[in-house]
């Protein structure tokens, strides 16, 4: 008999080690840097405009009109307005002091008023109430005119009627 042909032996892979790192006996440390944690800053308090209290227009017949606007109160604080110590108007100032309110003046007479705004502080600020008449500018121009060419024509003619009796006896 025959003996059977030897079988091939394939020896295995070789077997593949993980990569192992040995640390040196003296290693050098680097120090880790840690950025500071960010700082959160509360939000900016809104900036206030220094006190002042403006009225539009600041001279006005009786009965019209007027606008007070003012800055500098206290947020959110109540703003009572008063002409002459005479309750006038009411309204709220904003987030920024600010405010603005319509007046009532139907019952003020000719003369100057101190306005007032208590929200807080006390603005103030004068108020003229005035008697107006209106005469157009083109009448009293042409009144002007007219005067001047009447006392002028009354002049040369008193100067030319003097003269007649002296040319008459020529």
């Amino acid at each position: 008999m025959i003996p059977p042909p030897p079988e091939e032996v394939v020896p295995p892979p070789p077997v593949r080690l993980p990569d192992v790192v040995v640390p040196p006996r003296n290693p050098v440390r680097v120090p880790v840097v840690v950025p500071p944690a960010p700082q959160v800053l509360p939000p900016a308090p809104p900036q206030l405009l220094p006190a002042a209290l403006e009225l539009t227009p600041s001279t006005v017949g009786p009965g019209a009109g007027v606008t007070a606007s003012g800055h500098g109160c206290d947020p959110r604080a109540p703003v009572d307005v008063a002409i002459g110590g005479v309750a006038a108007g009411k309204t709220v100032a904003g987030v920024d002091g600010a405010f603005e309110v319509p007046l009532v003046t139907g019952a003020v007479d000719v003369g100057r008023y101190q306005v007032t705004a208590t929200c807080g502080r006390t603005l103030v600020a004068p108020l003229d109430v005035v008697l107006v008449s209106s005469i157009g500018a083109g009448t009293s121009t042409l009144t002007v005119i007219l005067f001047i060419l009447l006392l002028g024509g009354w002049y040369y003619g008193r100067r030319l009627v003097s003269q007649l009796p002296e040319r008459r006896g020529e």
